[in-house]
């Protein structure tokens, strides 16, 4: 993997690197249609939840660093 291309994928906006996640993921062949509609609209339901307030985002690592205090 590309190192640079992780590092820039990881300054994006939680919003910009689920929008490019969904992007990378629909440029698999192999992939069925109507599992990746549903995760799209997944994702695009979880997006809208967190706009309204209904869910707020989650650091993953001062998650995981907080189990280790």
């Amino acid at each position: 993997m590309d190192k640079i291309l992780l590092e820039k994928a990881l300054e994006m906006s939680p919003n910009e690197r689920l929008a490019f996640a969904e992007l990378i993921l629909a440029s698999l062949d192999h992939e069925n249609d109507e599992i990746r509609q549903t995760w799209v609209s997944e994702v695009k339901d979880r997006m809208e939840a967190v706009r309204q307030g209904k869910a707020k985002l989650i650091d993953f690592e001062s998650l995981y660093h907080e189990d280790k205090v």
